[in-house]
């Protein structure tokens, strides 16, 4: 018996998770762009909000990092 056999199985369901989140991050993308959904501005908002929030998590682990180190 190979030992890699149930990790292809693993494998090929993973590449097929990955896949599905990549069409449906394309699907938004399109319709964040059309601008012609209601879903648009939360879409949009949705963005913006994890970018910021986690611009703020690094810098508030540096200044963490930088005040627990001196």
């Amino acid at each position: 018996m190979d030992m890699t056999e149930p990790l292809k199985g693993a494998e090929e369901k993973v590449e097929e998770l990955v896949h599905d989140v990549e069409e449906k991050v394309e699907e938004l993308v399109h319709e964040a762009e059309e601008g012609a959904s209601d879903r648009t501005p939360l879409i949009v908002l949705s963005g913006v909000t994890i970018v910021v929030g986690s611009a703020v998590a690094i810098l508030l682990a540096l200044a963490f990092l930088a005040y627990y180190l001196t």
